[in-house]
């Protein structure tokens, strides 16, 4: 029975769609007092304009009241996403706004909240929300990017939470809000600070702290050239000289492979500066062109190097327990 009322539940939702709030501002409770004193001059004085301007003037306060809801009917939350961040780096939530509807939206103020709590008292369901900024405009039929700045307050995952956006347009008689739910989440890197020295390859039994190998940092000769080179490697301006085909060599730097450890962090007492030691290891050691490993406590990942060996390293920190 519980199963069949969430199913109708979420139905009438899907239905019924977004949910939008509007309640009068406090220039609006002020509009309304000044037509009552209006009506009531009117009725005592028996006056038709009175009575004109009165019903004039609450008219237009109803269409005010339809078009600040109209500013926020069809304003869809299409997608929101964050590059990974160092602790102490402001995280930028990139959010995408679709305007469905066939008019442009106004004045819309965009704030958001980390933490949900659940209360009875409806008046902290208001608190909580960190103002960003002012949307000027949202172009009819067409998707709008906006940044969302947040401080990283620890590693691991930061929720985006719940998105709120706000309207007064376009007489500010009425307040009219709604809010996207949203599972976008930045990933938060231990902050890289240290003093302790890299481990080099020698420290872990390797015969070659720095040794040559083919890449494409530093020239280091010619060559010749032989079935198969690529063509983009010709040294064409040595071949007019004296007619002999040759290719362009050249070499990088690696400096051998090194595991970073737990124990290697060991006279490190805290667990967050043992984290963020090896947080900076990591770094040095990309920097560096190492082949480098990670040994925690619960996990080993073996020696690698790039763009995605060092992103599951800091990963491996960030999420560590």
């Amino acid at each position: 029975m519980t199963d069949t009322l969430s199913q109708l539940y979420r139905r009438f939702n899907q239905l019924r769609g977004r949910r939008i709030f509007i309640v009068p501002t406090r220039f609006g409770f002020v509009y309304a007092g000044f037509l009552f004193l209006i009506l009531l001059g009117a009725i005592n004085y028996s006056n038709s304009l009175g009575h004109v301007l009165c019903f004039l003037l609450g008219s237009l306060g109803l269409v005010a009241m339809l078009h600040t809801y109209r500013n926020l009917a069809k304003i869809e939350l299409h997608h929101a996403f964050s590059e990974p961040v160092f602790c102490g780096e402001m995280i930028d939530f990139t959010v995408l706004f679709d305007n469905q509807s066939h008019h442009d939206c106004y004045q819309l103020a965009v704030a958001s909240k980390q933490v949900l709590t659940r209360t009875l008292n409806p008046f902290r369901l208001f608190k909580g929300y960190k103002h960003h900024y002012l949307v000027a405009i949202l172009k009819a039929q067409q998707t709008t990017i906006m940044t969302i700045n947040l401080a990283s307050e620890r590693r691991g995952h930061q929720p985006l939470g719940r998105i709120r956006i706000a309207s007064q347009f376009p007489l500010g008689l009425y307040t009219t809000w709604s809010y996207f739910n949203t599972s976008a989440s930045a990933f938060v890197y231990p902050k890289p600070i240290g003093h302790l020295p890299l481990p080099t390859a020698a420290d872990h039994g390797q015969q070659f702290n720095h040794q040559k190998q083919t890449g494409v940092d530093d020239f280091s000769g010619f060559d010749i050239y032989r079935t198969g080179d690529p063509i983009h490697a010709i040294a064409w301006k040595a071949m007019a000289r004296d007619d002999v085909m040759r290719t362009k060599q050249f070499t990088s730097s690696r400096g051998g492979n090194v595991m970073l450890s737990w124990q290697a962090v060991a006279q490190l007492r805290d667990t967050e500066a043992r984290l963020s030691q090896l947080c900076r290891w990591i770094l040095d050691a990309e920097a560096a062109g190492m082949n480098y490993g990670l040994s925690l406590v619960t996990t080993t990942i073996n020696y690698g190097h790039g763009k995605q060996h060092r992103h599951r390293c800091l990963s491996a920190l960030a999420l560590y327990e």
